[in-house]
């Protein structure tokens, strides 16, 4: 209350003292009555916490408590959307009749929107930032503390690159030289062969799918044109980070090959690093 002034407790000692020692004095209190106090206080602290619980899932939550929600996992980005609630995004139909600049043969137009969506796949990061995550990575070679990280999303999305160039069978090298794609451990004339990249980046979807799965629901009807027939609606709601934040972050924090700040364990300038293309037919 205003005017109201509060004694800053000591320690938790210091607190049980104050209510043992303040305006109720215990010394004459019978049995009985002591039973009932205990009684009305238990009470009157079970509907306070049932009143705050209330209270906190009444009020609107920050972007720090859906963050949390988001990903448990520390991450330095984290400081790209700390400041931003997640979006509801409207997808349209999810590709179907409407195609985005990412769809589509991969031509040297849609090719180099992909690689500019992966612009930010190196980036630096302060050594110290990782330590909530018990890691340690490559340091750069400019006395500043920093070292070289890569974030998930863009390792998937070089996944999803490769996937596509795969289907449309372009840039692809020959998946029966083994020695050009690591291939030696598969026998390459097996019926059942399958291009080992593409295999790992798969199963690095699914599992990235399941992980953190999209949980928004696809409402069902019928066909009007064909009698009989259910479609799935695909034009669903998904809360979603802002990723224009993401990228913003990261192209601030990227560095390339040409500021060599990357030294091999010989004393090497390191060759790199630089965004990956496409690898299919691997």
């Amino acid at each position: 209350m205003p005017g109201q002034k509060y004694s800053q407790l000591r320690s938790e000692e210091d607190g049980e003292e104050l209510m043992s020692h303040g305006h109720l004095d215990n010394k004459g209190w019978s049995g009985p009555l002591n039973i009932r106090c205990l009684a009305i206080n238990a009470m009157l602290f079970t509907s306070g916490v049932f009143v705050g619980i209330l209270l906190s899932h009444a009020r609107p939550r920050g972007a720090s408590d859906q963050l949390t929600q988001y990903s448990m996992v520390p991450s330095p980005a984290f400081e790209a959307v700390s400041s931003q609630p997640l979006m509801l995004t409207h997808h349209e139909l999810e590709g179907h009749g409407h195609l985005s600049p990412y769809q589509g043969f991969p031509t040297e137009e849609t090719t180099e929107r992909w690689m500019e969506l992966m612009n930010g796949y190196s980036i630096r990061v302060p050594s110290t930032s990782l330590a909530a995550l018990d890691l340690e990575s490559i340091p750069l070679n400019d006395a500043s503390g920093d070292v070289w990280v890569s974030m998930n999303v863009y390792h998937h999305l070089h996944c999803l690159d490769s996937i596509r160039h795969q289907i449309a069978g372009v840039r692809c090298s020959n998946p029966h030289d083994s020695a050009a794609n690591h291939t030696g451990h598969y026998d390459v004339e097996e019926e059942h062969y399958f291009p080992p990249h593409i295999d790992h980046c798969i199963e690095t979807l699914r599992k990235r799918l399941i992980c953190q799965p999209d949980l928004g629901v696809r409402a069902i009807a019928w066909n009007p044109d064909k009698p009989g027939v259910a479609f799935a609606n695909n034009t669903v709601d998904s809360a979603c980070v802002n990723w224009d934040a993401v990228q913003d972050w990261t192209k601030k924090h990227s560095f390339s090959e040409e500021e060599k700040l990357i030294t091999t364990p010989e004393g090497h300038t390191y060759i790199g690093p630089r965004t990956p293309p496409a690898r299919c037919g691997e």
